[in-house]
């Protein structure tokens, strides 16, 4: 478990203007690495305000960058690119990440066929020359390559940090005849196809824990030549990582591209979680439009409005570019990327080492996130409707999360997976006043099978019946039973933290969809109308819980011969069951809404989702520590450092998108500014609020719990300094 901390003495926390230069380069172009040239190359760099350089030793194809006696270097390199890179870098007071293609080495594996990641269905992993050949380290290519050139560029060079790419075997999974090896070794079983289909899991550990042997090799061998020297692998620190992964690194880094994802909340999302951690993590864009290597530019001031949401929620800054084949770089992108640095460097003393201020917590999961994976839709759901509220939260994974002092709220997306542990601390953290929040199938799971008694424990871990293609299992956990149902009979699915919600499982309806009732309170904003969400609903009985909302069946589930003029039919019957309640738990309170409402939010994009969620926080979270009136696309974040505090605005404002199949997303050209918002902050201790980087004192207005302000202008990011 770690801490929100920003006490320490890695450097990395002050460096948050880092390019990472790609020179993934393969060796046929005519010319290549000719027009080379050190000097221009790092004045480059001077030029656009960069402090962190990353710079590479070996790439994709596995050529060489330095001069090696190990490896094969690029044949159109006379010199030694990162020597002398290097040198120059020293000049400017540059810090120099040395960059290692691990995980992908073309030359190794076409020198070297038996070194081949093999696949489950006995195929090579590999691409015939192209960037994608992949060897297994389980294969001597560890032995006889990766410690050979490891070892020569630590004891040659003197440089900052390392960044070693692609710790794991594709899928984590590998069958080559060294992988077969070792898994017998350790095992004493035969990995094969077969058990690959039954125990997926058994599989995929074993592959995990290479990468974790080949990160924990490396990093030794680092520290024992130059132990100042960070350590780093592609993907350490992100959410759900192995913590064994985790330790081989000094820093973290989380690619996080639009255009790969398809959304520009992740930088912010992603931030939020970062920041829970007691080490500095980078979150990477790129300059590219759309993806890695296509030689495009995006526009200053959708860098500027990136820079600022991961800047501005606690991450370090790290933009992507490519080196040309003739081993120069394109000065118009440094004129883009340097205007870009300029806009943080006078924001970056606001900025460093700041933590969050606690108000809610949202554990949710994401662990399947690889740089094209779909993120998970009910905790990226959830992040949305929180960010778009201007609710100021933090983003736990699953079960490791802290006591949760100091937080009010805490959110709980349905995919959440929570031990024993973790459902215990919510249910003290409810008890003792705090404000819950859960949907859909959050902390579900089976009854052991015995005999039904009350006070019975359930499983820790268990999988819940599929609604939908879409739906996901989650975990539950020991908890009181009740008798009363008959849900504690062996067998039977029941919330871990029923007792908390006051509300029993029963089933899962039989439609896909359905309609919630009008609550006054909780439509505002909205038409008074039964509202639709696209998601499956749960029928749940209220045991000590007040209803809000019922669920509105559909009028018919769409069938031949039941056709309306919308696939999905209007409301019909009313029924008994709720879709959002309100319980009152010890000092506490738990609302529960009966759907998946945040996947639903994060598919749809339906506005009355969010609202509804939005409306019925709003009315029972009655410790926010600030409001701010302006509309959804404006996001909000409080942070601190000593005694100051810092509130950041962040204004998303995109183009219009064509044709939504084929365009990877809506590029950010101009940013409008907006002009006097109003902001509250319930904190009496406030003195003085002072808008930077622009020193502008803003008239305090004194308000029963704090103060009130006018923000008079934001273009892309405004910081409120809070002075006490």
């Amino acid at each position: 478990m770690t801490t929100m901390t920003r006490d320490g003495d890695n450097w990395f926390w002050d460096y948050t203007r880092q390019v990472h230069v790609d020179f993934h380069m393969p060796e046929f172009p005519v010319g290549a690495i000719a027009k080379f040239d050190s000097e221009q190359f790092v004045q480059t760099f001077v030029r656009a305000r960069a402090n962190v350089i990353g710079v590479f030793t070996k790439c994709h194809f596995g050529n060489a960058f330095y001069d090696n006696e190990y490896g094969h270097k690029h044949n159109g390199l006379k010199g030694d690119f990162f020597g002398e890179v290097l040198e120059e870098a020293r000049k400017y007071d540059l810090k120099v990440i040395a960059y290692y293609s691990l995980g992908t080495d073309a030359y190794a594996v076409t020198q070297n066929p038996d070194w081949y990641q093999i696949d489950e269905n006995g195929s090579v992993r590999g691409s015939e020359g192209t960037v994608w050949e992949l060897p297994c380290l389980n294969s001597p290519y560890r032995e006889e390559l990766v410690i050979p050139q490891v070892r020569e560029i630590t004891e040659k060079y003197v440089f900052d940090g390392y960044l070693f790419d692609i710790p794991y075997q594709h899928n984590h999974t590998c069958f080559c005849t060294y992988c077969r090896k070792k898994f017998r070794e350790e095992t004493g079983r035969e990995l094969t196809t077969e058990l690959y289909r039954d125990e997926p899991e058994t599989v995929r550990d074993f592959g995990r824990r290479t990468a974790i042997r080949t990160m924990q090799e490396i990093r030794e061998l680092v520290k024992a030549i130059r132990p100042e020297v960070l350590v780093n692998c592609n993907g350490a620190w992100r959410m759900g990582e192995p913590e064994e992964l985790n330790l081989t690194s000094d820093y973290g880094l989380w690619e996080s591209q639009p255009s790969a994802t398809g959304t520009f909340y992740n930088h912010s999302i992603r931030a939020r979680h970062i920041r829970t951690l007691d080490v500095p993590v980078q979150i990477m864009t790129v300059r590219f439009t759309e993806g890695w290597g296509l030689m495009s530019c995006k526009t200053p001031e959708q860098l500027k409005y990136e820079f600022a949401t991961i800047l501005a929620n606690g991450g370090i800054v790290n933009i992507g570019d490519q080196v040309l084949p003739d081993g120069t770089l394109q000065q118009g992108v440094y004129d883009v990327i340097g205007e870009a640095f300029e806009f943080v460097e006078q924001r970056e003393a606001y900025c460093l080492r700041a933590r969050s201020v606690a108000h809610i917590a949202l554990i949710g999961t994401n662990t399947t996130n690889w740089y094209h994976d779909k993120d998970d839709a009910s905790t990226f759901g959830a992040a949305k409707m929180l960010l778009e509220g201007h609710h100021q939260f933090d983003l736990y994974c699953n079960s490791a999360f802290p006591e949760l002092d100091g937080y009010k709220v805490v959110v709980l997306p349905e995919t959440v997976e929570l031990d024993e542990a973790a459902q215990e601390r919510i249910r003290r953290f409810v008890a003792r006043g705090g404000l819950l929040l859960a949907e859909g199938a959050a902390t579900l799971g089976r009854a052991p099978v015995a005999p039904s008694t009350t006070g019975a424990a359930l499983t820790a871990a268990a999988s819940i019946e599929a609604a939908s293609a879409s739906a996901v299992s989650v975990r539950g956990s020991a908890v009181p039973g009740s008798g009363a149902s008959g849900l504690s009979k062996a067998g039977f699915l029941r919330f871990g933290l029923a007792d908390v919600f006051g509300v029993e499982y029963r089933e899962r309806t039989p439609y896909p969809f359905a309609y919630m009732t009008e609550d006054e309170e909780l439509w505002q904003g909205i038409a008074r109308i039964p509202q639709l969400v696209e998601e499956p609903f749960l029928k749940v009985t209220p045991t000590t819980a007040e209803t809000r909302s019922r669920i509105q069946w559909p009028l018919t589930v769409p069938a031949r011969n039941r056709a309306f003029r919308h696939p999905l039919p209007p409301a019909g019957l009313e029924s008994d069951y709720p879709a959002i309640t309100v319980n009152r738990y010890g000092e506490g309170t738990a609302l529960y809404i009966a759907a998946p409402v945040f996947r639903s939010y994060w598919h749809s994009n339906h506005f009355w989702v969010r609202r509804i969620v939005g409306n019925l926080l709003n009315a029972y979270d009655t410790q926010k520590p600030f409001t701010v009136e302006a509309p959804a696309h404006v996001e909000a974040n409080l942070m601190e450092r000593g005694d100051d505090r810092f509130l950041h605005l962040i204004q998303y404002q995109s183009v219009q998108v064509g044709e939504k199949s084929t365009a990877f997303y809506a590029p950010i050209e101009t940013i409008t500014p907006m002009h006097d918002i109003g902001v509250t902050v319930r904190d009496s201790s406030i003195k003085q609020a002072v808008l930077q980087p622009e020193g502008l004192e803003l008239p305090l207005r004194r308000m029963d719990d704090g103060v009130a302000f006018t923000v008079p202008k934001l273009h892309i990011h405004a910081i409120v300094q809070l002075k006490r």
